[in-house]
């Protein structure tokens, strides 16, 4: 039965989406850095006389990605995509978890794991159709994604990150549906995969 609704044993998150995640950050602001520097010099090129630049700043590391009351707001240096599948997940917030839901039509009332998971990405024009969780298992690449990440266990659940934040179908109250989940979770059993490029 797909998206059991048992509850899973909590623990630290898995080291390799946050240490990927952090990678990931650290680059970009390794660049940001770059740009700041490349800036300065471009300014003292071409200031008048008197003009004494300061030295720039290390930049404050910020997140992609960020949860306020409930809703998470990413950063508009990630792909539009991104943005989209970000958007879509907000909007699941208040749904019911129902098993089945969200299958034959993709606007429902009520979603279950698997349909909340292809909700997010058909919103963000990153898949055509609704997937079970065992046809996730055969999605897009294999490993975890630079932004998107789906977490599949074939004919039993699915959940996914995006840029390291969950949605999840379970981690709260029973019926309770899709939901930004920000405690731990284990991820034994489950078989990371991406959509291609994100």
């Amino acid at each position: 039965m797909d998206c059991l609704h048992a509850q899973p044993s909590w623990h630290s998150l898995a080291a390799d989406p946050w240490s990927a995640y952090a990678k990931q950050l650290a680059e970009y602001h390794e660049k940001l850095r770059d740009y700041h520097v490349q800036l300065a010099a471009w300014r003292a090129r071409h200031a008048g006389p008197g003009f004494s630049p300061q030295s720039p700043s290390t930049p404050k590391a910020l997140p992609l990605i960020s949860l306020v009351h409930g809703q998470a707001a990413c950063s508009r240096l990630v792909p539009v995509q991104v943005m989209y599948a970000v958007n879509a997940a907000n909007h699941l917030q208040t749904s019911p978890y129902v098993l089945g839901a969200g299958h034959r039509r993709i606007e429902d009332f009520a979603y279950d794991c698997s349909s909340a998971a292809s909700y997010v990405l058909v919103k963000a024009g990153l898949l055509d159709r609704t997937l079970t969780s065992q046809q996730f298992a055969e999605f897009g690449e294999p490993g975890v994604g630079r932004f998107i990440t789906l977490w599949v266990k074939p004919g039993h659940h699915v959940f996914m990150t995006l840029c390291g934040l969950r949605l999840d179908t379970s981690g709260g109250a029973t019926a309770q549906g899709p939901r930004w989940r920000t405690q731990g979770r284990s991820h034994d059993g489950f078989l990371p995969r991406h959509p291609p490029g994100f």
